[in-house]
């Protein structure tokens, strides 16, 4: 029941201009588009990305080092006083000598002026007293600063305690690693089915295909006959033209069905990833392919294999990780800062125009108090979160738990379906020999064959259809339990 897509091809007359024919298993088409297929790419590329982003994450627990840099150049250098100024000398006798405070009292005379004249102490318009002695201070004696400014340094920040936040930010990065690991295994799963689904559709048509030529012979075989009872002068011209009629129909048929092979054809190209033109031959057939149901069938044994169920718990784990990290924000932060630091002018030795260095060790934290409850706010809205994805994984369990039923009703609806078109076909083939023979005894009419054939077909179709729909039902249980195989 065979043909070849190359024979099928130049029965309708038209050719691919492919330099190269390839012979293809099942097993070879999912393994080439486990290799070739976009979605699957990018998938393997998504979680990639996911893997670095987890490592990237992790680096939070170790120390971050850096080094900065900085060269400042101003116009005006920084100065303490807004002019020259006269500062009061004190004798050291108005010092006390055991606080080394100064004591007006010790010594007035010599610290303080006094009128001559009345003896009175002189104050100035401010009401302070006028000491005796000053000092000059010039203003240019009190600038800081140089035009040019240099700084360089080293500096570690070590996190000690940031109420768990870095562990679930990390717990986080790793589910969802996990999760983009499971998007492409799903992705790979849909991969197989579509896979399956488009090898098994080719090999029908290709089926009705042959099918179809063989309805053709058996009509050539009849008009031949007719031929020769016409020209015996048995029957009359109708009896051919009736034949004529349905051999028209079966033409147009098999220009239908070959058509129909091509675009299939052309859609298992595209999802093997290999050009639309490339002339590909079947190594199966739905008749030879055994069928057997796959192992351990139960809900439980379907949600720890599908792959949509395990990135929901996976999410779950992520929403419960919201939560402790929303919690994490009532806690306090503690970080440990070191470092080393140039300068240049040199502020640990006059401002000079040379590099000083000096080292830094320090410990920061930072206690949250009050902030108009935005940490409550983001707590419920994570445990929100947290409820939602529960709710998901329950409805997700009941819709994996009625897939599951739908699909094994499908499979043994489809059984049945097999045996009773294999019953129907038995029947066609015995009804067909049994009205041919008694076509050549002159027993039956054109018509009877012309009926029995056309029955024939019919149940041949519906054969080839129940074989296909019951492989593709037997792929879907296997995909709805999570066990889609891969070769």
């Amino acid at each position: 029941m065979k043909r070849t897509l190359y024979t099928i091809i130049l029965v309708i007359g038209v050719g691919f201009n492919s330099a190269a024919q390839q012979t293809l298993s099942l097993a070879d088409c999912k393994s080439m588009a486990l290799e070739q297929n976009f979605k699957i790419r990018v998938a393997q590329e998504e979680a990639g990305a996911s893997e670095a982003l987890s490592l990237s994450a992790r680096t939070n627990f170790f120390p971050n080092i850096s080094a900065n840099g900085l060269y400042n150049r101003s116009n005006k250098n920084i100065s303490l006083l807004s002019g020259d100024a006269l500062a009061p000398v004190i004798p050291f006798t108005a010092i006390d000598p055991e606080t080394g405070e100064f004591k007006p009292d010790r010594d007035p005379v010599n610290t303080f002026v006094f009128n001559p004249i009345s003896g009175d102490m002189v104050y100035d318009k401010d009401g302070n007293p006028v000491f005796k002695n000053y000092t000059w201070i010039p203003k240019d004696q009190f600038e800081i600063g140089n035009k040019n400014l240099f700084m360089a340094g080293v500096n570690i920040t070590q996190p000690i305690y940031m109420g768990g936040k870095i562990r679930e930010l990390y717990r986080v990065s790793k589910l969802n690693n996990a999760i983009a690991e499971l998007k492409l295994t799903h992705e790979q799963n849909e991969l197989m089915y579509s896979v399956e689904e488009s090898y098994w559709r080719v090999i029908s048509i290709q089926e009705k295909v042959t099918m179809i030529e063989n309805y053709i012979n058996l009509l050539a075989k009849l008009k031949a006959d007719l031929e020769e009872l016409y020209n015996e002068g048995i029957i009359i011209k109708n009896d051919i033209l009736k034949v004529d009629v349905k051999v028209n129909e079966a033409q147009l048929n098999l220009f239908k069905a070959t058509n129909g092979l091509k675009l299939s054809q052309m859609a298992l190209c595209q999802l093997i990833g290999i050009p639309f033109e490339t002339e590909i031959l079947l190594g199966d057939s739905l008749e030879s392919n055994p069928l057997a149901l796959p192992q351990n069938i139960g809900l439980d044994s379907a949600l720890v294999n599908r792959p949509e169920f395990a990135m929901l718990n996976r999410a779950s784990d992520i929403a419960q990780a919201g939560v402790n990290i929303m919690r994490s924000r009532y806690m306090p932060n503690i970080g440990l800062t070191a470092g080393y630091s140039f300068l240049n002018p040199n502020p640990y030795n006059g401002f000079s125009n040379e590099f000083g260095g000096d080292w830094n060790v320090g410990v920061a934290i930072n206690i949250p108090i009050f902030h108009w409850n935005d940490r409550a706010h983001t707590m419920r809205a994570a445990l929100h979160e947290q409820k939602k994805v529960e709710l998901q994984l329950d409805e997700a369990r009941e819709l994996i738990s009625l897939q599951l039923k739908q699909a094994q009703f499908l499979v043994e609806e489809n059984q049945k379906k097999v045996l009773m078109a294999k019953t129907n076909m038995e029947l066609a083939d015995e009804n067909l020999r049994n009205t041919r023979n008694s076509f050549t005894e002159g027993m039956v009419k054109t018509t009877d064959v012309l009926e029995a054939q056309a029955l024939w077909f019919d149940a041949y179709s519906n054969l080839i259809d129940a074989q296909m729909e019951n492989q593709l039902s037997m792929v879907n249980l296997k995909k709805v339990m999570g066990k889609i195989d891969y070769n």
